[in-house]
């Protein structure tokens, strides 16, 4: 059996692919052919004469060998051609008896009939072309190879080759045991991408990134490196194409004495090919840890950059240009800080005939990713230990930390820490709104981009969901939630234990700090808070000091003291509870909507001067282009502010982060009682 994934129109693709290589050989030899014909002698002594002889020689060679290149190339082009012509020939002629059978039961089948017997043509004709090199080789004409998975034992197996003469190679599997390196990726056919190296055990290094085509392919990129581990190394390219990226290097740990352990660096960049190819980016460096090195590039062809440094940690240095031509590569940005700034990697040098070296990196800016809005919710871009990119919600209401299946590899988790837990999102008042998220925890890393990665932490992992009636909720409405509150306790229902822990806390360093949410400016920043405070209250995201007040239809009812407020990113259009509205709408019940033209003035107290400061005002509006209609709560709890068990909580909504940066602090920590823990700060907001 063959461990390859195959489809029939690769057969074409194939040969298109091809096409556009003979310009590549083409432009490399013409780059090539004026600094290497007639060498001049630089000097009248034996020494220049000898170095001119061999730089001529080598030009020789490589022209010679260009041109073999060229007709080689020609003549496989038109091979694939014709084998594909003569393919789909064969495939018509087998399909066409089909053809009339398989309309009269599609139009008797009212259309639900599929082409399953002509995709099942199309393999086996396909099988035909691969059965000789699969029974010689163990190993397809065409085709992509398969992924390596992760055995019992935890190890990362290699992924599988790609086709001899098209194909992918595959991605590495992860590895879960301690000390074991990923998975490498395999390599590619004649013509192909090598496959990605799998992610490291803890303490290893990524997988090697697959070998790209043997005549033209770009190289695999490396593995993330496991926790204090090296990123893996990038795939090098054979005759033509570039050097793959080398790996992300793993994350920080802290030791038994909380002592921080630095993550692993960046992955060297692979190698370009041996007749024209540029050398692959040097890998982003864990927390701590450099960026890896450019790649190299052999004759012709520029070094790799640098890899970006990890938090807190200087760029990687460039690769070295090609031998003969091509540029160094840059040195690496330096990475992320909430002070000091780190510095650039060193530049490359380039070729001995054509070559500018390459610049230093540039120093490192601060902690921040980009803010992406759906609907009311902000979002950013995170991976879970090496995992797919996926979108996450940013909700500073909740401690949790909640990630959908679909969005994680999970067999590069290892073992659940507990299975079937439950959470309950939304209001009590309307099951139909409420979200009910049943999930496993693991321990595992989070990737928010940029160099910033969290330390191993407790996550979630979403198995399915309903509403509060218990019916299903379709994947594709399943979000990944990151809770960032700091005085806020999220209990799953069932075990009745605390939910996975907010991600901030266990970033490196200061960006522990707290978080900057800029919504205006579309991002969110790590660290201590960057802009200028007009207003601050005591506990974030749940604070007692808001006063607010309401008007409908010209009745008012003045700023009033509000027990228990939640600022909420999360709280879509907002709730109010039912005693803090004008007598004109007191007759609305809980659940409801405040009617179309309600505005709202919130204030917040002002700890510097004593008084208390406008926030924002807001008008309630049935427009679906504007924000959702705010809610009315149960009335507000008589007990003291700061007792356990409110009711009638004043939630903000999302309007609020429309209007200012607010920075949430965990300073000071939260100690378990209610509305202690953290410091709110609404921000100047920038130009």
């Amino acid at each position: 059996m063959s461990f390859v994934v195959a489809a029939p129109e690769l057969v074409t693709d194939a040969a298109r692919n091809l096409a556009s290589l003979g310009s590549t050989i083409s432009e490399a030899h013409t780059a090539a052919a004026g600094p290497t014909i007639g060498l001049l002698v630089a000097a009248d002594d034996e020494v220049s004469a000898a170095v001119a002889a061999l730089f001529s020689n080598h030009a020789s060679a490589f022209q010679a060998l260009s041109a073999r290149a060229a007709a080689f190339h020609t003549q496989l082009v038109a091979t694939l051609n014709a084998g594909a012509g003569a393919y789909a020939t064969a495939e018509a002629a087998n399909a066409l008896p089909l053809a009339s059978p398989l309309q009269a039961l599609q139009d008797n089948a009212s259309g639900l009939l599929s082409s399953a017997p002509v995709q099942n043509l199309e393999q086996n004709v396909l099988g035909v072309i691969n059965a000789p090199t699969e029974a010689l080789l163990s190993r397809p004409l065409i085709g992509n190879g398969v992924n390596g998975s992760t055995n019992a034992e935890g190890v990362g197996t290699a992924g599988g080759a790609g086709g001899i003469l098209w194909g992918n190679g595959g991605s590495g599997g992860a590895s879960t045991a301690t000390g074991v390196a990923g998975g490498a990726g395999g390599p590619a056919g004649l013509l192909g991408t090598g496959g990605m190296g799998g992610m490291g055990g803890a303490g290893a290094a990524g997988g090697a990134g697959g070998t790209g085509g043997l005549l033209w392919g770009t190289g695999g990129t490396g593995g993330l490196g496991g926790t204090n581990g090296i990123g893996g190394a990038g795939g090098n390219a054979v005759l033509f194409g570039a050097g793959g990226a080398g790996g992300q290097g793993g994350t920080f740990t802290l030791d038994a004495a909380s002592e921080v352990v630095d993550g692993g660096v960046g992955g060297t960049g692979g190698t370009g090919g041996l007749l024209w190819g540029n050398g692959g980016a040097g890998g982003i460096g864990g927390p701590f840890a450099t960026g890896g090195a450019g790649g190299t590039a052999h004759w012709f062809g520029n070094g790799g950059a640098g890899g970006e440094g990890g938090a807190f940690a200087n760029g990687g240095t460039g690769g070295h240009g090609g031998q003969l031509i091509g540029n160094g590569g840059g040195g690496g940005t330096g990475g992320v800080t909430d002070g000091a700034a780190t510095a650039g990697g060193t530049g490359a040098p380039g070729g001995a005939l054509a070559g500018h070296a390459g610049s230093a990196g540039g120093a490192g800016g601060a902690a921040s990713v980009t803010l992406t809005m759906d609907q009311t919710r902000p979002e950013l871009d995170i991976s879970i230990n090496g995992g797919p990119v996926s979108k996450a919600f940013i909700d500073t209401g909740s401690t949790t930390t909640l990630i959908p299946e679909q969005n994680v590899n999970v067999q590069s988790l290892g073992q659940p820490i507990q299975e079937g837990l439950e959470y309950t999102f939304g209001p009590s008042s309307d099951p139909s709104l409420q979200t009910i998220t049943h999930y496993d925890t693991y321990t595992a890393e989070m990737n928010l981009g940029n160099g910033i990665m969290t330390k191993p932490m407790t996550i979630g992992v979403v198995t399915s969901e309903t509403d509060g009636n218990g019916i299903a909720k379709p994947m594709s409405e399943w979000e990944g939630v990151l809770g960032t509150g700091v005085n806020t306790v999220s209990t799953d229902q069932l075990s009745n234990q605390n939910l996975p822990n907010s991600f901030v806390p266990q970033l490196p360093g200061d960006l522990a700090n707290g978080v900057l949410i800029n919504q205006p400016q579309h991002y969110f920043q790590f660290g201590d808070n960057p802009l200028t405070p007009f207003a601050s209250v005591s506990g974030a995201p749940e604070t007692g000091q808001l006063e607010i007040s309401v008007s409908y239809d010209g009745v008012t009812t003045g700023y009033q003291a509000v027990n228990f407020a939640t600022i909420d990113t999360g709280g879509v259009g907002g709730d109010i509870p039912q005693n803090l509205l004008p007598n004109n709408l007191s007759g609305i019940l809980p659940g409801a909507p405040l009617p179309d033209g309600t505005t709202f003035s919130v204030q917040a107290y002002n700890s510097s001067t004593g008084g208390y400061a406008p926030l924002y005002t807001q008008t309630v509006s049935v427009d679906p282009n504007l924000y959702p209609q705010t809610l009315v709560e149960v009335p507000q709890s008589t007990i003291p502010p700061g007792s356990p068990n409110p009711s009638g909580v004043f939630n903000t909504g999302n309007y609020i982060f429309s209007q200012m940066p607010i920075y949430m602090s965990y300073t000071p920590p939260a100690t378990g009682g209610t509305l202690i823990g953290g410091t709110t700060y609404f921000d100047v907001p920038s130009s």
